[in-house]
This record gives structure tokens, C-alpha cells and sequence, in this order.
């Protein structure tokens, strides 16, 4: 091998571990359901990342490396308790009993065909808070209930 293609062989090398290295020092960012017991989130997402993962209250996502810059956090979030509430009123799901004071409800729990609203839905949400994050650093989102509108920049539904 001449000299000229040693030179030009390491200078190819030196390019292809600066630019394999990058993506190494963009921004760590994980994110941490603080709503409410009753709230499930579902694929929150931030500048360029989704996490397509159920957290229950207080439970995080596992890091992400992302694109650095500035936005909010979207997220789609379920109220599990009302969903039961409405699912135990209409008597749509097997099991589940419109229970108060321990007395349950007449029904027998079967699927009511004329009922529609068994699917559980999803709300889109994004935080209030704009979120701005930079090269080479861990960021820890907290998802709050005082921090969260609903989303118009993607299709419905929204929050309520």
C-alpha cells in the first residue's frame, strides 16, 4: 500500500469514528409518570424519540439518546379508574362490577352488544413546559398533572 492510500485510509478512519461518536454525546433523556394512580401514559415521545411503553404512576421509561434542541414531551394517557367507572355503569367488560360499599351490581357482566365504548381511549397529551436539552448531558422528565395540556398537533382525541 503506497503512502497516499495509508493517508487517505486513516483519514477515512478518523472521519468514520468522529461521526460514529456523535451520536454517543446527544442528550439521555428518561421519562417518569408523576400524574395520579389512576393514570396510565402510553408513547411518549420527545424530539425525535418514542418510547412505545405503558408506565403506571411512577414508573420511568428506560433512557433514550435524542436529538438535542428544544420541545415538549407528547404523550396519550388513560384514566383508568373512570374508564372502570363507565365500564362498570354500562356493564360492558366480564368481571367488572359497579361496586359501592361492597354491594355489587346486578348485572352479570357480560359484553353489552349495543355498548360501543369497550376499547379503552387514549388521550393525546403534551407537557405546558417546554423541554430544552443539550449535547453529552442525562435529563430526567417528570410528567405531572399540573404540567400536561391537550395535544392539538396530532389527530384526536383529546384530553377532556
Amino acid at each position: 500500500m503506497s503512502c497516499l492510500h495509508r493517508l487517505a485510509a486513516l483519514a477515512l478512519a478518523a472521519v468514520m469514528t468522529a461521526l460514529a461518536g456523535c451520536d454517543l454525546d446527544y442528550p439521555e433523556i428518561a421519562i417518569v409518570n408523576r400524574t395520579e394512580d389512576s393514570a396510565l401514559l402510553k408513547n411518549a415521545s420527545f424530539n425525535g424519540c418514542v418510547w412505545n411503553v405503558v408506565l403506571a404512576n411512577g414508573v420511568a421509561t428506560s433512557p433514550g439518546r435524542c436529538l438535542p434542541g428544544t420541545d415538549r414531551v407528547h404523550f396519550q394517557m388513560l384514566d383508568a379508574r373512570a374508564y372502570c367507572q363507565e365500564q362498570a355503569a354500562d356493564g360492558t367488560l366480564a368481571g367488572v362490577c359497579s361496586c359501592d360499599g361492597g354491594a355489587a351490581g346486578s348485572r352479570d357482566g357480560g359484553v353489552s352488544e349495543d355498548l360501543t365504548n369497550v376499547v379503552p381511549t387514549w388521550f393525546n397529551y403534551q407537557t405546558v413546559s417546554v423541554k430544552h436539552v443539550s449535547y453529552g448531558r442525562f435529563y430526567l422528565f417528570e410528567i405531572t398533572s399540573d404540567d400536561m395540556e391537550p395535544d392539538f398537533s396530532v389527530p384526536g382525541p383529546y384530553g377532556h
